[in-house]
């Protein structure tokens, strides 16, 4: 380089004020050549990011740690889930209850953090990072942190934006025609600066009310951040994990929040998943079951006095009413098939054999005794009256999201054969002529059920997860916004369309897992393309 040359100095740093800063050194005095300082823009889109249920770390009123999911990437996070297994294989159904009760905990932000170089630890911290499960989701949130900040330099695109962003969309899935950014869409998104922000809530409350939360928190902490450093700061943009989509769409759709300048939807169960039936009846499998409730006793619980969690149960426009529990018969020939017509009454408030919470199962309600205690909240002391009223507002809340989105809204998931899941649940058998007539003598809380007819008794079983998607959201639900109008959809995994949708970043044919879907690179391009996208309608530069 000749000595009359501009050096020029990227500045990409966050202090720990959250401010940005630049780290140089100076030129030896025989080097002439001016240096240049790029500095970062003033104007600021955050990204928030809402991770899915069980993502949060949460604490109690007192401060105690209640929960923090395991991080499962190296030896020493390994070393500490498997501590967290050994604790919670003492923990009793009554003991979850107290723990993991909506009314007394609250998000933690005292987890572990790892940005990966992006951003200044304390800065990260004071962002809410630390209320997320690092291992599922600070890699995602270290790639936006850099990559959108590091789009042009000169008015020249940098590599990774000047060759694989600028692919078609439909390379990874999407089946609504998007164009392939260009280099107008990446000059106006580099007038912008970035900066990811977590938003843990409370996932055992509604979804609703964590909308209010986060609304709450985005205009007093994150927005107000901005504000006070005199960075001009109009709106966000969400990016969701699970649940956190229904979080969002709350936030965008029940509340009608203003501030938001689009959504990024990744694995939601849009319309539910009948892995949560599955859960509260069988418990969970593997490894999981250890820490997430080993039977129905453990599940049940904590999932039927977390409205949260039963709110991730099949709506009523599940699969366009897709009659999706499956009774007696044999895989392929069942018996009959539930709903008719009314999930929340025919299956969730249903005493019967097959329902959510059979009448024999009443005390899996209320081990610990809390709808005793004066002052909780309730029509009385019996447990089914509680959770009927639960499911009611279940029932609500479904209804008044049903075919709502957040306007424009980016969806991407999992449709892969090899990331079994349910698509419908079955109790298979012999075959039962009539649902009403059977009565429950023993069920083992792990999927096998003694019943009888009056006349004899048989067995049936809770049939395996073998339908697509991405192990926990079936196909189905996740591909539900792509029939309204979302503006795109990525299908991702074997059944997807397009050159990269069945590769992981290991060049392996394989889909992504739903915990883990945004560490896959098809799931982060979708959200980087996504992003750059929802930018467009940002104009405070």
């Amino acid at each position: 380089m000749p000595r009359n040359d501009e050096i020029r100095i990227t500045s990409d740093q966050i202090d720990r004020g959250g401010r940005p800063a630049l780290q140089t050194r100076l030129t030896p005095a025989a080097d002439v050549r001016q240096c240049a300082i790029l500095a970062q823009p003033t104007a600021v889109i955050p990204v928030v990011f809402l991770p899915g249920i069980m993502g949060t770390n949460l604490m109690s009123d007192t401060g105690s740690k209640v929960w923090r999911p395991p991080n499962t990437d190296g030896v020493v996070p390994v070393l500490g889930a498997i501590g967290q297994m050994f604790a919670y294989i003492f923990r009793g159904p009554a003991t979850r209850q107290r723990m993991l009760d909506p009314e007394t905990v609250q998000v933690d932000g005292r987890g572990a953090i790892d940005t990966e170089g992006s951003l200044d630890k304390q800065a990260a911290r004071d962002r809410g990072w630390g209320a997320l499960m690092r291992s599922a989701y600070h890699p995602v949130m270290s790639q936006m942190q850099r990559r959108l900040n590091n789009i042009m330099e000169s008015c020249e695109l940098l590599e990774w934006w000047n060759a694989e962003a600028q692919r078609v969309p439909a390379d990874y899935g999407d089946e609504k025609v998007n164009p392939a950014l260009d280099v107008d869409d990446l000059k106006h998104a580099a007038t912008f600066r970035y900066e990811v922000w977590g938003g843990g809530y409370n996932w055992l409350q509604s979804n609703e009310d964590s909308g209010q939360d986060l609304i709450d928190y985005i205009e007093d902490v994150v927005l107000a951040h901005h504000h006070s450093l005199g960075e001009a700061a109009e709106k966000v943009i969400l990016v969701t994990h699970s649940m956190g989509g229904l979080v969002g769409r709350s936030i965008a759709r029940l509340h009608d929040y203003g501030k938001l300048l689009g959504v990024v939807h990744g694995v939601m169960p849009a319309t539910g998943a009948p892995a949560t039936y599955h859960h509260c009846r069988c418990g969970y499998e593997g490894v999981s079951q250890l820490i997430l409730g080993r039977n129905a006793k453990e599940v049940t619980a904590i999932v039927a006095n977390a409205p949260g969690a039963l709110e991730l149960l099949p709506s009523t426009d599940y699969g366009e009413g897709r009659a999706w529990l499956k009774l007696g018969g044999p895989a392929d020939r069942p018996s009959h098939a539930l709903p008719v017509a009314d999930p929340y009454v025919e299956i969730y408030q249903s005493r019967e054999w097959y329902g959510l919470v059979p009448e024999v199962n009443a005390e899996m309600l209320d081990p610990a005794g809390l709808n005793g205690i004066e002052g909780v909240e309730g029509i009385g002391v019996d447990p089914f009256d509680r959770f009927d009223l639960k499911v009611d507002d279940v029932k609500s809340f479904h209804s008044s999201i049903s075919g709502k989105y957040p306007e424009p809204a980016y969806v991407h998931y999992g449709a892969d054969t090899r990331r079994q899941g349910w698509t419908d649940v079955h109790w298979q058998g012999p075959e039962v002529v009539d649902p009403a007539r059977i009565r429950l003598e023993d069920d083992d809380g792990n999927g096998k059920l003694r019943v009888t007819d009056g006349s004899a008794d048989f067995r049936l079983r809770f049939g395996s997860a073998t339908q697509p998607g991405d192990g926990t959201v079936p196909t189905v639900s996740g591909a539900a916004p792509g029939l309204v109008a979302v503006q795109a959809c990525f299908r991702q995994g074997d059944e997807g369309e397009g050159e990269h949708v069945k590769l992981n970043g290991k060049r392996k044919d394989k889909g992504y897992e739903h915990q883990d879907s945004y560490n896959d690179v098809r799931s982060q391009w979708a959200t980087l393309y996504s992003v750059v996208r929802l930018s467009r309608g940002a104009d405070w530069a």
